[in-house]
């Protein structure tokens, strides 16, 4: 799948799913009839949202019947039925991020496209908030199930004592998927060296599982050098870090120069090994960093 597209996608779905599932669950009669959910609450749901969102669109690729759509659809959308508007902004979100998958992996001429195409002729949509998707972003992590990968990284750094107790999930949330720099207030708190945290984030985006992206990026075969290359790519380390002493993580480039093919920092396997259990899918710690 062609990286830079599926790091859109995500920022998009991301943007374009918190501000509607945040104002439902805001709603009289939602929190009359679930109660009220904490923030935290809420952003597991929109991890869990996206994890159906790309197990439904693999079951559609394997059955493309037009019952198939029907039955997936409903199952994504159903807990919204409290609310016409939201039920239906919240199916032609799922609508177009399935359409777009298919429009990666070159599955026009499909039935399943032509099944969503149609029922996207049909819909309206309400009150969509584009607001995120402008100026500069935080790191977007790539997976399909973004609510496994996530929480297991969370947890796997603070198990390693990388990262302070004290951090929270929100707070590790926007650092990793796509949000704009200015809405983030708080910094994680990494407590190894700093060389370790750069090391943490070079491999993430060598292993292809991160990405520094906006909307005029173009993707080559390069991308992962000139992301590392970048000054922002290093700045976006700077907000959503800081070091034991509480400092933004500063001069992420600087470190990065000290890392070579033979001098490591001190504890690298922690990160490796973090790595494998942490998120899904092996890895070779052997590979080059440059």
């Amino acid at each position: 799948m062609n990286l830079l597209s599926k790091t859109n996608l995500y920022i998009t779905i991301y943007s374009e799913i918190e501000p509607i599932i945040y104002s439902f669950f805001e709603k009289k009669g939602v929190t009359k009839s679930h109660g009220n959910f904490s923030q935290e609450a809420i952003l597991m749901l929109v991890l869990k949202y996206l994890a159906s969102l790309n197990r439904g669109h693999n079951i559609l690729v394997q059955n493309q019947k037009l019952e198939t759509l029907e039955a997936q659809l409903m199952a994504l959308t159903s807990k919204f039925q409290l609310d016409e508007d939201h039920k239906k902004n919240m199916e032609i979100i799922t609508l177009n991020y399935w359409i777009n998958r298919l429009k990666i992996i070159k599955f026009e001429n499909s039935d399943i496209y032509n099944h969503i195409s149609l029922k996207l002729k049909h819909q309206k949509i309400y009150f969509l908030n584009k607001n995120y998707l402008e100026g500069k972003f935080s790191y977007t992590l790539l997976d399909d199930d973004l609510y496994e990968s996530l929480i297991g990284l969370f947890s796997s750094l603070k198990d390693n004592k990388c990262i302070h107790n004290d951090t929270d999930i929100i707070t590790f949330y926007n650092a990793f998927t796509g949000k704009p720099l200015d809405k983030i207030k708080k910094r994680i708190q990494w407590i190894k060296p700093k060389i370790l945290c750069v090391y943490f984030i070079v491999r993430l985006l060598h292993l292809n599982r991160i990405s520094k992206s906006n909307k005029s990026m173009m993707l080559d075969n390069n991308q992962n050098h000139k992301n590392i290359n970048d000054e922002n790519f290093w700045k976006i380390m700077e907000v959503i870090f800081k070091d034991k002493d509480g400092i933004p993580m500063k001069n992420g480039a600087k470190e990065y120069e000290n890392i070579g093919l033979t001098s490591l920092p001190n504890e690298v396997s922690i990160i490796d090994n973090l790595l494998i259990g942490g998120i899904k899918g092996p890895i070779n710690k052997y590979d080059s960093l440059r």
